[in-house]
């Protein structure tokens, strides 16, 4: 396995690809607005001084109307646009590498790219001697609740993209390099198995179905990590790191090679919650400048401090940026022995973990008991906390089913019929899903309000766009820059879009092959009671959305400008085809 192939001239094009048509997907969001709307708050989507890594990336490519365009054959290997548009950029990389070969000009936009490919390649191959360093990321806070009236903060960590470039590649490389000793019971951020398939979310539901379908009677346990990412040590995962790269090297006769563990140092030394994040809870202006309400970043210092001493916190550097690459890549490898050592104790329990979350399931409750606690044991050994699971008696309960659900850990429960048993829990919930005990599937309820959110927050950006700030502002035609079909049928296509996809009433039956979407996020959905309400109701709620749009432009006069559709349709109508509840029926 060699790491300098993981950055060769193409890979390092297509990953800036990427990038470029994921900022360009973005502001195809803000020209929407502009298009629909004469107000001055949309205009303001020009390029500005501080936008560094747009204006970089603009200039490594050429201007968008020049970009290659795709073949019908070429259009059809893309799912979405986004697909779309990093493959045309790619193709006019391909495209003017072969005409500069050929003798022609150097364009300006391809000089710059070939040029900063070559100084990234240069740091990377030589970074055990040059002076690079991966720089301190900018912090970014994401409002995550509100207790007592304080706004607790997650810090999100946004490198520059040089950083984020090599720290992502070095990650790709650690996945490939560690994949032969990580166990299977491990499904996010791996490498190709054996059948060269990425695993994913969607096989945790099919193991627990099947694991149901095998064993009609079971006990369940959970347990959640407590702020895993803000908690890491760094000096121990570090040790973690060169005991499991000895071990790969002994049995596969592979090293792991210098410049990753470079790299890998040099990502940890980048930031640790002690210095980077703890210090903005004292300082009012930079909630200030970064427009958020004054509030804090949640932590657990008393927490570790009870738990590895008073000392703990002042001797070690403790915490790994949340948003990258290499931090999902720690959280397989700090928790791989723990893996080992709950199957190691009992062949019989079964056991998988998604990142950080994990499920425990057994036959016996002794024995779900047991692997908890030898999970529990392993995550204090790895310098980690977790919330103390808890065990509720009566699930019939109303006051105590919803205790329930609000519990980050559990003891075992017996997974079954609540009319049966009162202590019988009738649902297991991982990764976005929950499944009863017969086997049907529904959307976690958390997860349904989320869309609900999205739907209001993306009518809201098209009223806002449009003048209404405020609940008794009132949309003037002044401020449209087209008619109010117009304003619906592209805000319609848009939750459309989000939704289900680019659905067109020809391909409405594959609902599964339309790219990045809320519904593929549950390819594991199944027909039943629970689930076609669930679906139902989002729809419903879009149709919501869209009335109240209706209603509040209602005072625009101007007529259709354009061919998008007949001037005389009054109203837009979209049908089954393009509905939550179509996924449902057809997938």
């Amino acid at each position: 396995m060699n790491f300098d192939l993981f950055f060769s001239e193409e890979n390092l094009v297509k990953m800036l690809c990427k990038y470029r048509a994921n900022t360009a997907n973005k502001r195809h969001a803000k020209h929407m607005l502009r298009n629909v709307s004469l107000h001055d708050s949309t205009n303001k989507i020009g390029v500005t001084e501080t936008q560094f890594d747009f204006i970089f990336l603009q200039s490594i490519f050429p201007s968008r109307r020049n970009w290659a365009k795709l073949n019908e054959e070429e259009r059809k290997t893309c799912k979405d646009s986004l697909k779309v548009n990093q493959k045309r950029l790619f193709k006019s990389y391909l495209n003017t590498k072969k005409t500069v070969q050929q003798g022609s000009s150097l364009p300006e936009w391809y000089n710059n790219l070939i040029d900063f490919v070559e100084s990234l390649r240069d740091d990377v191959l030589n970074v055990e001697i040059s002076n690079y360093k991966i720089e301190k990321p900018v912090i970014k806070g994401i409002k995550k609740e509100e207790k007592n009236g304080v706004v607790i903060y997650r810090p999100i960590a946004l490198y520059g993209i040089k950083d984020k470039m090599i720290s992502s590649i070095t990650a790709k490389y650690l996945t490939s390099y560690f994949e032969r000793v990580f166990l299977d019971c491990s499904f996010a951020f791996r490498g190709r198995n054996a059948k060269n398939e990425i695993p994913n979310h969607h096989d945790c539901i099919e193991k627990i179905l099947n694991i149901r379908k095998k064993h009609p009677k079971l006990w369940v346990a959970e347990c959640d990590i407590q702020k895993f990412f803000d908690t890491v040590q760094q000096e121990h995962i570090l040790s973690v790191l060169n005991e499991l790269a000895q071990k790969v090297e002994d049995n596969f006769g592979t090293a792991l090679d210098n410049k990753a563990l470079k790299i890998f140092e040099l990502f940890l030394s980048s930031f640790s919650f002690q210095e980077n994040i703890l210090p903005k809870n004292l300082d009012i202006e930079w909630f200030k400048s970064n427009k958020l309400p004054i509030g804090r970043f949640g932590w657990v210092e008393n927490e570790l401090v009870e738990a590895y001493g008073k000392d703990y916190i002042d001797k070690h550097r403790i915490g790994v940026p949340q948003g990258n690459a290499i931090s999902c890549f720690i959280a397989n490898l700090i928790l791989h022995s723990v893996d080992e050592e709950i199957l190691k104790h009992d062949k019989d329990v079964f056991y998988i973990r998604y990142c950080d979350d994990m499920i425990l399931m057994h036959t016996q409750e002794e024995g779900c008991k047991k692997s908890l606690d030898i999970y529990m044991e392993g995550i204090k050994k790895n310098y980690l906390l977790f919330h103390k699971p808890k065990k509720i008696i009566n699930y019939k309960s109303t006051e105590e089913s919803k205790k329930f659900w609000k519990l980050k850990s559990k003891l075992p429960f017996f997974w079954g019929d609540k009319n049966i048993n009162e202590v019988n829990i009738p649902w297991v919930s991982f990764v976005g899903y929950q499944i009863n005990y017969n086997g049907n599937i529904r959307v976690r309820k958390s997860t349904i309000e989320k869309e609900v959110k999205k739907q209001i927050n993306e009518s809201q950006k098209v009223l806002k766009a449009l003048g209404k700030f405020n609940h008794y502002n009132v949309v003037k035609d002044a401020n449209s820059r087209v008619s109010k079909t117009q304003i619906l049928f592209r805000l319609q296509n848009r939750l459309i879009s989000m939704s289900v996809g680019r659905i067109k009433i020809y391909n409405h039956k594959n609902p599964t092959e339309q790219g990045l979407c809320w519904t593929n996020g549950f390819k594991k959905l199944s027909q039943n009671k629970i689930t076609r309400k669930q679906l139902r109701f989002l729809d419903k709620r879009r149709n919501i959305q869209l009335n109240r749009v209706r209603r509040e432009i209602h005072e625009i006069e101007k007529e259709t400008t354009s061919n998008e559709f007949p001037n005389e349709l009054k109203s837009i109508y979209f049908g089954s085809a393009f509905s939550y509840y179509n996924y449902l029926k057809h997938k």
